[in-house]
């Protein structure tokens, strides 16, 4: 197993005998309809603009065809759409119920027309090669418990110079936003009990602290052949984007 992988699978929602992907897929499924709800309140509200400002990043590469991974509730695809107006959006998931809740969504949007789901795991795509001009995965990246095979299969389904966007909640690095940052998760804590189970919050707050960020991520990144283009940081670091170019 590489080190990325050991990496990214030192947190584990529930245990250390069954695989992050099996139990992820139960926490979200359990969650679903809570998530969008949850979100709101941990991003106080920013992550809508956290996707549309990375977003806006792709708009003069228009790209015609997306693969959202880790797609949930759709909010990725829905402002993709606003934004971009690519001819197609193919959401995956782990999750059967997050993506029910985003079909609810897409349906109320019209977007059915261009929109479709798959259950699919990002380490094992069936798309055929070169098949998408961008792909796109908002705070969704450090749940792939297969990180390396899924960088991969990312690459693989793009097109030649297709661009990747990542978009990722992190904990800041050091000094006062790292102080408040940690305070305002304890205090958050008790805002959301009726929302999610104690197991459930502390698995997605304490893997935003332990996966890679910045040159990190970015360096990591590079070792499946992708370029880096463009990283922004938003909000005193608690959110960052990342924009790749595809480079073999």
């Amino acid at each position: 197993m590489s080190s990325e992988e050991i990496l990214n699978d030192q947190i584990k929602p529930y245990n250390e005998h069954e695989g992050k992907t099996a139990q992820l897929a139960r926490l979200f499924n359990k969650i679903s309809k809570k998530y969008d709800s949850f979100n709101d309140l941990i991003s106080w509200g920013m992550a809508h603009t956290w996707r549309k400002k990375s977003l806006s990043f792709l708009k003069k590469y228009s790209p015609e065809k997306i693969l959202d991974i880790a797609t949930g509730t759709a909010d990725m695809i829905i402002v993709a759409d606003g934004l971009l107006k690519p001819k197609v959006i193919t959401g995956i998931d782990i999750s059967e119920e997050m993506m029910a809740v985003g079909n609810q969504k897409v349906q109320k949007k019209k977007l059915t027309a261009k929109v479709n789901f798959e259950l699919q795991d990002a380490s094992a795509l069936t798309f055929p090669d070169n098949s998408f001009d961008a792909v796109t995965i908002s705070f969704g990246i450090r749940n792939l418990e297969k990180l390396s095979q899924s960088l991969r299969e990312i690459n693989r389904v793009l097109k030649p110079q297709g661009h990747f966007l990542i978009v990722e909640v992190n904990q800041p690095e050091k000094g006062i936003i790292l102080m408040l940052y940690k305070i305002y998760i304890n205090i958050y804590l008790l805002f959301t009990k009726k929302l999610l189970d104690k197991s459930d919050y502390q698995y997605l707050t304490t893997s935003m602290g332990i996966f890679p960020k910045g040159k990190k991520l970015i360096d990591l990144l590079s070792g499946f052949n992708f370029e880096l283009i463009k990283y922004k940081r938003f909000t005193f670091d608690v959110c960052s984007a990342y924009l790749l170019k595809k480079v073999n």
